[in-house]
């Protein structure tokens, strides 16, 4: 049911092509067992310069000895299409994921930020099928597909390392599917705004403040739907006292408000 105070209708379906049958692919390749008997414990990585995201330990510290690169922001990384022939690792600052539509329309399908693994589809073969740009000044260090799957062979904690990160991203992608196919615009935003905050906040006196400027033209296109309708429905979760901002300000999202919000809709009141 709608929150009380808000009212919108269902949009349309919109179907995104996530490529979940060849991260499944990539997946399985991952979880063979290893020929030897070998310990595939985790252990704490806390330690990692890299900020915890998708890679962690041994992986995560070997790719950030590799030489950096350094991205402008509106830089692509890399093109739908282009030769799928490695890996990335973000250092620093933050890269964005998208997709297409035949009608020129674009999707958003992550933000990787410092510590996240991004191109691994590139371990399933053929070309690129989504773009990579960065959103503001980034590093990134590069590995070549055929140098990862050497050391992942050579270093079972790492490999599993790598599997845990895939299936992490497998996940988000199922969720944002399933909020694509069944919750309309308002709840789309409330997941993605909570999401946001779990992946970029940091603590401030009056929530979770978003470490990276997310503009509302980005908000709308990970949320899949047009810039004046979020903006309508950020200015109403404002005015609701569910999140803050300023223009081109950071957003602080009070996130147990918005679970409540969630909460309030999923269930008779």
């Amino acid at each position: 049911m709608t929150h009380p105070g808000f009212r919108e209708t269902r949009s349309p379906q919109t179907e995104p092509d996530l490529s979940l049958d060849r991260r499944l692919e990539l997946f399985s390749f991952l979880m063979r067992p290893p020929q030897a008997e070998t310990s595939w414990a985790v252990s704490d990585h806390s330690q990692c310069e890299a900020l915890s995201g998708s890679v962690r330990g041994k992986l995560c510290q070997q790719l950030a000895q590799l030489p950096p690169r350094h991205l402008q922001a509106g830089q692509h990384l890399y093109r739908t299409g282009h030769q799928a022939g490695s890996l990335f690792l973000v250092q620093s600052g933050l890269v964005k994921t998208i997709t297409i539509s035949p009608a020129g329309e674009e999707l958003t399908l992550r933000l990787s930020k410092p510590g996240d693994l991004l191109g691994e589809l590139c371990l399933c073969g053929g070309g690129r099928r989504e773009a990579a740009i960065a959103l503001e000044p980034s590093t990134v260090t590069e590995i070549s597909a055929a140098s990862l799957l050497a050391r992942l062979r050579d270093d079972p904690d790492a490999a599993l390392e790598l599997a845990s990160a895939v299936c992490e991203r497998l996940a988000d992608a199922q969720e944002q599917i399933e909020s694509l196919s069944w919750d309309t615009v308002l709840y789309r935003l409330v997941r993605t705004l909570l999401r946001l905050a779990n992946e970029l906040g940091e603590p401030s006196e009056s929530g979770t403040r978003l470490a990276h400027y997310i503009s509302q033209e980005e908000l709308a296109r990970l949320v899949g739907a047009r810039r004046e309708v979020v903006s309508g429905l950020l200015n109403r979760l404002r005015a609701s006292g569910h999140i803050s901002y300023s223009p081109r300000g950071a957003i602080t999202v009070r996130r147990n408000s918005l679970q409540r919000f969630l909460e309030a809709g999923s269930h008779p009141v």
